[in-house]
């Protein structure tokens, strides 16, 4: 008779094998800083430091948290019915622009009216803009992930298209940018930090989140399609509007965070405000499972991973390209570990 190793060792084992390829991910990026004549632990501590060891370096990692927890949960919550939301990178840009249209037509008004305008207008542009490829996916049966890669450069290329057009600011000496957001489109910070408020929506959507998939029908329900969505419409689920619920929620977190970004770090819509917040949020998802729990901590850790290795170009002299090798080490260790132990990683947590 197999022995149980019961809860508690099934816990043990799902760490271990996340715990086994990050030593392994650094045992090789420690390779490759020594190859270039440098100790690894110095660069490793130096990360550290950067990240999280220094109150600049704490500072920036939840800044940078902001928004790659937005995307990600942009990503977590319509795979909670087995959709793949890779569109958040548009759906981001979508809600920039809204975001801007508020901030340059209606900026005079007081502030107390701007903000909430702009996110009430930002979270409907970037949920109708993640609603359409949930609508052709349920009614026509269109791949969700297709639409949303060609809506991604369809919301780049029309950001790209207003601050050299319409939006673009005349006294920006060519410079393709809009004018500078008024002070009351400005989001509330923490002080003068880049941390707003965005971070305080982020943390409320994701609890929700967890309290509608394990406490109420409709997360029963979610599950159920996720498992099997013939058994859920055998079961008088109505998929259609689980399906473009789901997406367009997701699409509205999405612009959330486009809001975020042009309202408090940038001060103005430009075209290169993403380094790609929507495709990175798509992996923070998956390492953390979809799991509206573990997504947050998951978020910092890889937030303070960026701007830790990011930091390495100016104390340890190394190139930018840094922070994407350690990026891509630790995502390509977790990957392989869950291949090879598929069966112990089946299903989402909540």
């Amino acid at each position: 008779m197999k022995p149980s190793v019961g809860r508690a060792g099934s816990v043990m084992w799902k760490i271990s094998l996340t715990a086994l390829p990050l030593a392994v991910a650094f045992l090789a990026m420690s390779a490759i800083v020594y190859s270039v004549g440098r100790h690894p632990l110095t660069i490793f501590s130096g990360m550290i430091r950067n990240g999280v060891g220094s109150l600049l370096g704490l500072t920036q990692s939840v800044t940078l948290m902001i928004p790659l927890l937005l995307c990600a949960l942009a990503v977590a919550i319509p795979a909670r019915v087995g959709l793949f939301n890779i569109g958040g990178e548009g759906q981001f840009h979508i809600g920039a622009i809204a975001a801007t249209a508020i901030a340059l037509h209606v900026g005079t008004l007081p502030r107390i009216v701007v903000v909430p305008l702009m996110c009430a207008t930002a979270a409907l542009a970037g949920g109708m803009w993640s609603a359409l490829p949930g609508w052709l996916r349920a009614r026509l049966g269109v791949s969700e992930v297709l639409v949303g890669l060609m809506g991604n450069y369809i919301g780049i290329l029309l950001v790209g298209y207003l601050v050299h057009g319409p939006w673009k600011d005349p006294s920006a000496l060519g410079w393709p940018y809009s004018a500078a957001f008024p002070p009351s489109a400005t989001l509330p910070t923490i002080g003068t930090t880049y941390i707003h408020i965005g971070l305080l929506f982020a943390i409320i959507i994701a609890a929700a989140a967890l309290w509608v998939i394990r406490s109420t029908t409709w997360g029963f329900s979610s599950r159920l399609i996720q498992a099997n969505p013939a058994t859920a419409r055998y079961a008088g689920v109505p998929l259609i509007q689980y399906v473009i619920a789901a997406m367009l929620v997701g699409g509205a977190v999405a612009g959330l965070a486009g809001l975020g970004e042009v309202s408090v770090v940038q001060g103005r819509l430009r075209p290169d405000m993403s380094p790609g917040f929507g495709y990175a949020g798509f992996l923070i998802a998956w390492l953390s499972r979809n799991n509206f729990a573990a997504i947050v901590p998951v978020a910092f850790a890889v937030s303070a991973l960026y701007v830790g290795a990011d930091a390495l170009q100016l104390t340890a002299g190394l190139p930018s390209s840094t922070v994407d090798v350690v990026a891509g080490l630790v995502f390509f260790a977790v990957f392989l570990a869950r291949t090879i132990a598929a069966p112990t990683w089946e299903g989402a947590d909540a």
